[in-house]
């Protein structure tokens, strides 16, 4: 009974071309349970990294800066922007009761011209005062950073000990940072000093746009965190009655945007699932009772050979199996080449942070996809196996005369 044991690879050569059909439709179903769950969870930790990133109770921004449709792409996700108040406002914000830190930011954006190697947006820090940036920038670098040293994000092609150029100013790459799934991945980031001297270079470009405030004394936005016990919302509120021409927002509103957007498509990459699950299991169950009924001759000749009903079972059940299994991996492997290697331009076409699973959670989802192929399977033939089980051989016999 050797070849018994082959019988399922030779039914499923024997019929490419349906063989074929019904491992797309479980490889398509396998595509959308693995390249789904595989996109939330990118979009889940791209999430929890933008706020692990922003680490304030509250943003402070110039009121005009406060209008703009791109602020949160700007402030939350690093993207390329700028707008700038006086450096005095940080002093006001500073004595206002219930403020516990608070930090400045400035933003640059640099050219893809011949003063600058990239077109990036560039982040100024003030290192004795910061609590945002700094401690990201720990993980990967622990010394202080000099003046004309630079820490760049992981998008940024360049390495440790490179020197960049912006506005015709040489800076040199102190360290590379870790990947956060966010337009901070394209952003390079400066100390104080450094910041103020490319603000200066800038300016001898005529490039961004000071206005009637001194360039060697703007800020972009201040970072807050309230004192201990204090609400944030009053205190937002006591920064926007005391202080002129700023606004003040609670960051957890500005993530919420967000974090809206991503339960929006959770939901849609759930509802997909399900539809596609139903759609393969109608499919699988038509394909599969159709395979059953043009192969009851067969059934009933191997039941005369002495092939035994738990057998005979077992066999189409392998070959079910076999098609669910590997459409399965053939669908995840399809959708990991699709959501893996691209996930940069899925997070630019969604407008959303994105940071891939790792490799544990990765298999996690390939399995889940693999049971989730195999269960359409086996549910949608559950019905036509049994029937092989229980078929009368002389009827079938007499049935196919």
């Amino acid at each position: 009974m050797r070849i018994f044991r082959k019988l399922p690879i030779l039914n499923l050569c024997r019929r490419p071309v349906r063989s074929a059909m019904l491992l797309c439709i479980a490889a398509l179903l396998s595509f959308t349970v693995f390249g789904g769950a595989v996109m939330v969870s990118g979009l889940r930790r791209g999430m929890a990294s933008l706020e692990d990133r922003l680490g304030a109770d509250i943003l402070v921004v110039p009121e005009e800066a406060a209008r703009k449709n791109d602020l949160e792409s700007i402030v939350l996700q690093g993207s390329t922007g700028y707008f700038y108040m006086d450096d005095s406002k940080l002093d006001e914000i500073a004595a206002v009761d219930g403020v516990g830190q608070s930090t400045s930011q400035i933003f640059l954006a640099s050219l893809a011209a011949s003063c600058c190697s990239a077109k990036v947006q560039l982040m100024g820090f003030d290192p004795a005062t910061d609590f945002t940036v700094l401690p990201w920038i720990r993980k990967s670098y622990t010394e202080d950073l000099k003046e004309m040293e630079i820490v760049v994000g992981s998008d940024i092609t360049s390495d440790e000990g490179d020197t960049l150029t912006f506005y015709d100013t040489d800076c040199t790459v102190a360290a590379k940072l870790t990947r956060t799934g966010t337009n901070y991945d394209r952003c390079v980031f400066a100390g104080a000093d450094t910041i103020r001297v490319l603000t200066a270079s800038s300016v001898g470009k005529k490039l961004n746009q000071f206005k009637e405030i001194d360039p060697n004394h703007v800020v972009s936005c201040v970072l807050v965190n309230v004192n201990e016990g204090a609400d944030i919302d009053q205190v937002a509120s006591a920064i926007n009655d005391s202080v002129d021409g700023v606004t003040a927002v609670r960051t957890t509103s500005m993530v919420s945007g967000i974090a809206a957007n991503l339960s929006g498509i959770s939901h849609l990459v759930r509802i997909l699932i399900a539809g596609v699950f139903i759609l393969a299991f109608i499919i699988l169950m038509i394909a599969f009772t159709m395979l059953i009924n043009e192969r009851k001759r067969e059934f009933a000749i191997l039941r005369v050979f002495g092939v035994s009903r738990r057998s005979l079972a077992g066999s189409v059940w392998s070959e079910i199996l076999l098609i669910c299994l590997t459409g399965a991996l053939a669908g995840s492997a399809a959708a990991a080449l699709v959501t893996l290697p691209f996930s940069g331009a899925l997070r630019s076409r969604l407008d959303m942070p994105m940071l891939s699973p790792g490799i544990g959670t990765i298999l996690l989802y390939l399995l889940l996809a693999v049971l989730i192929c195999a269960a359409a399977g086996t549910l949608s033939s559950f019905w036509n196996v049994s029937r092989v089980s229980r078929a009368d051989i002389s009827l079938a016999l007499r049935q196919e005369r």
